[in-house]
């Protein structure tokens, strides 16, 4: 697997942190950003992202993962109960080996024509659900993939098959582990804790995506969480807004639900001036 250039972070609204076993909490009170700089192949970026009316079905999910209530591993027959919420899109049929959550097309492959970039990035973006008692999760690994094999199912991400690593959270580029993180308050979002919000973007460098090993057509996301309690966290892809010199939070290109609104009231404007005019002769 191909590793990318060195991994360091520094996370805006003054707050830093070293490469190593580095916890990047957006969980703080006015932490809502960090840049990840990983050399000569540009920065990348994960934020606080509230898009509501944008939960599960409104996007475009492509893997839920849930290991149980509680990190258990109990009560959810899915999981593969070792206390890790741990899961790869795929559309293998169950069982799977992980912690996918058998949502149908909601975790399925990916193919790299799917993806959009926009202002320079790849967005890819969680709506976390969790809806217990403890509002905060932590994001504990984030590996994007290419490859030439579709709808795999394996036990461990290192035994993907016919993959390329693109970019990662945890590796440096001389492929030393750092033990990144990020920790996340779901309560942040203006939707409150569970689904029919975002939560988090990782809007990533679209330079980790210029060479891509012909016939790797297939896009994988891994994902790995801790200190979960109760729902699934599901994954989607999207077109975002941002520029990082600018300052401004990303922000969805277009609201779905507001678009279909509108086409709503100029069919409704047509349907009466219709009327009006059949009337009138």
């Amino acid at each position: 697997m191909k590793l990318f250039s060195g991994l360091t972070m520094t996370a805006l609204c003054c707050l830093s942190v070293s490469a190593n076993a580095a916890e990047i909490n957006l969980a703080a009170p006015g932490v809502d950003q960090a840049v990840l700089t990983m050399g000569n192949q540009g920065d990348s970026y994960v934020a606080v992202y509230q898009q509501t009316g944008a939960g599960s079905g409104n996007l475009g999910s492509f893997l839920r993962v849930q290991e149980g209530g509680n990190g258990n591993g109990n009560g959810n027959s899915n999981g593969d109960g070792n206390g890790i919420q741990e899961g790869f899109n795929t559309s293998t049929t169950d069982p799977y080996m992980m912690d996918q959550h058998p949502s149908g097309n909601f975790t399925r492959d990916v193919t790299f024509s799917e993806l959009q970039s926009l202002d320079g990035f790849y967005a890819f973006i969680l709506d976390a659900n969790e809806t217990g008692n403890n509002n905060e999760i932590v994001l504990t690994n984030l590996m994007l993939f290419s490859t030439s094999v579709a709808s795999q199912n394996v036990d461990d991400i290192a035994n993907l098959q016919s993959s390329t690593l693109l970019w990662s959270l945890d590796w440096d580029d001389n492929g030393a582990f750092q033990d990144n993180s990020v920790r996340l308050d779901t309560s942040k979002n203006n939707n409150g804790p569970g689904s029919g919000a975002t939560d988090l973007v990782f809007l990533i460098n679209e330079n980790y995506f210029a060479n891509i090993p012909a016939g790797q057509n297939n896009f994988v996301l891994y994902s790995s969480f801790s200190e979960f309690d109760s729902g699934f966290e599901e994954w989607a892809h999207d077109q975002v807004a941002f520029d990082p010199d600018g300052g401004d939070p990303p922000t969805p290109v277009s609201e779905p639900g507001s678009l279909a609104l509108l086409g709503l009231g100029l069919l409704g404007l047509l349907r009466s001036q219709r009327r009006r005019r059949i009337t009138q002769s």
